[in-house]
């Protein structure tokens, strides 16, 4: 019997589908052993020319209908696909403002039994995607109450074998009523993850650049640890463009800047409404 494939998928519309493919792709294919491994693109409306050129690579593009928000449809259409295309470990992570440094092989044999996710630094709070706009009113009290005490779990980057990630994408389908906004994935993966008692990650496999407490330093283009390790995946993450931290992000000498006010004013607010998030917690 022939040996399964893993699988990496992410979901791109034409917004950030430059960056995919330039970056993104490119950092993919000149780091990670593909091997055996098939990249996934769930297409939300890139543009004929970001279409052919993931084509020309060798990338599985899935024409996906864009109905909502990215964040949460891609979900549904994970499920739907893999009903009928087996894998033996999938992960699933953002492509617009994610880069490898380093192969990420260990982060599919580690574990690899169960889901696996990087937990947050900073206890980033989520309280405002429990409503019933986004949730059955029951089922929003509920995730809320079970939340109520556990760390942030960052969606960007998750994986696991076949059947656990089937089932927690058909079930982050079937939770979130409303997929028009970007948030309430983030809570039905928390949700989820929990429940199904998940593995942690290392956070150099999901590195944050705004959470994650751990020293860093950027040299010619390229993001270390400290002690002068690669990172494996950096994660220039935030929903809103001016408060992401680096400026130029991308694969290459000539990406990847700091801005520090705005790395160190992010750092501070979340740190902040964590720590109100946390005194609320044992109020309520």
């Amino acid at each position: 019997m022939p040996k399964l494939k893993n699988a990496i998928f992410t979901a791109c519309d034409a917004k950030y589908g430059d960056f995919l493919v330039k970056h993104w792709l490119k950092s993919l294919k000149d780091n990670v052993d593909l091997n055996n491994i098939e990249i996934i693109v769930l297409d939300y409306g890139l543009n004929e020319t970001q279409n052919l050129t993931l084509k020309k690579e060798k990338v599985t593009v899935l024409k996906c209908i864009k109905d909502g928000h990215v964040t949460s449809l891609r979900f549904r259409d994970m499920a739907k696909f893999l009903k009928n295309h087996i894998y033996n470990q999938i992960l699933t992570i953002d492509g617009g403002d994610i880069i490898f440094q380093t192969d990420i092989k260990s982060a599919f044999k580690t574990d690899n039994t169960c889901l696996r996710a990087v937990v947050e630094d900073v206890n980033f709070p989520f309280e405002g995607f429990y409503t019933k706009k986004f949730f059955a009113k029951e089922d929003g009290e509920n995730i809320r109450l079970f939340l109520k005490d556990k760390r942030l779990v960052n969606a960007g980057v998750l994986i696991g074998p076949h059947k656990e990630f089937k089932q927690l994408c058909e079930e982050c389908n079937s939770l979130i009523k409303d997929k028009s906004e970007y948030g309430p994935d983030q809570v039905a993966v928390n949700y989820l993850l929990y429940k199904y008692n998940f593995k942690k990650l290392d956070n150099k496999y999901n590195f944050v650049i705004t959470t994650a407490k751990r020293k860093f330093y950027i040299n010619g283009g390229i993001f270390y640890f400290r002690e002068g390790e690669k990172i494996p995946i950096i994660h220039n993450a935030n929903n809103f463009s001016y408060l992401r931290p680096v400026k130029n992000f991308g694969y290459g000498p000539n990406c990847n800047q700091l801005k520090i006010i705005t790395y160190i004013l992010v750092r501070m607010m979340f740190s902040l409404l964590g720590f109100f998030k946390t005194l609320l917690n044992r109020v309520f």
